[in-house]
């Protein structure tokens, strides 16, 4: 099998935009999200793991403090709206969401659906070389 190469391509518009995301952990839940790899998100996310590391003097930073300042990113770059929750979705009320230790399993299920959107459909296509007979060296 051959991979085609055009299937490889990542579709930015999408991974910027956003697309519906249905989480497979909670049945009608989806999340409207960008990519994790948008540019916006990754510098955000480096810039923010700078500073830690210097506050945090190269120790590890603790889950909550770094789940917490995840969440601010998600709320900020990649989550754009939500459906199948009691609580409408609002900018604010998802800031509030994604910082609170409380909520860190929506914090992962965010990340998770993120991190879908960037994912492509490889497709393959027949080697040909295989199936063909080698012309003789002497016609």
């Amino acid at each position: 099998m051959t991979v085609k190469l055009a299937s490889l391509k990542a579709d930015l518009k999408r991974e910027e935009k956003g697309d519906w995301i249905e989480y497979p952990d909670w049945p009608g839940v989806a999340f409207n999200v960008s990519s994790l790899l948008v540019p916006a998100y990754t510098t955000a996310r480096d810039l923010a793991m700078q500073k830690l590391a210097r506050q945090y003097k190269g120790k590890p930073v603790p889950g909550v403090v770094m789940s917490a300042e995840l969440g601010k990113l998600y709320a900020r770059h990649v989550l754009h709206d939500w459906r199948g929750l009691d609580v409408a979705y609002s900018s604010d009320k998802a800031a509030e969401i994604l910082v609170d230790p409380e909520y860190r399993n929506v914090v992962a299920a965010v990340e998770w659906c993120a991190a879908r959107v960037s994912e492509i459909d490889v497709e393959f296509i027949e080697d040909a070389a295989k199936n063909s007979v080698r012309p003789s060296a002497g016609v």
